[in-house]
């Protein structure tokens, strides 16, 4: 399935939840915001969220510095 990640076009398998993605891509859930198609998502429904094909995820980091 074809989605794009910080606009970015990537392949991921079906029935992928936005969990199970930032776990493939190694992304800490502590320190990211998710939006989905211009959506933010809570932290919350990760798990029963489904990608879908074409969605447009935007993963935002939080760095901490000085």
């Amino acid at each position: 399935m074809q989605i794009y990640i910080n606009g970015e076009h990537q392949t991921i398998a079906d029935n992928t939840t936005i969990t199970q993605l930032l776990e493939q891509l190694a992304v800490e859930d502590k320190i990211v915001a998710v939006s989905l198609n211009a959506n933010v998502v809570k932290k919350d429904t990760w798990t029963q969220v489904y990608l879908r094909e074409h969605d447009r995820l935007e993963l935002l980091q939080f760095m901490s510095g000085g």
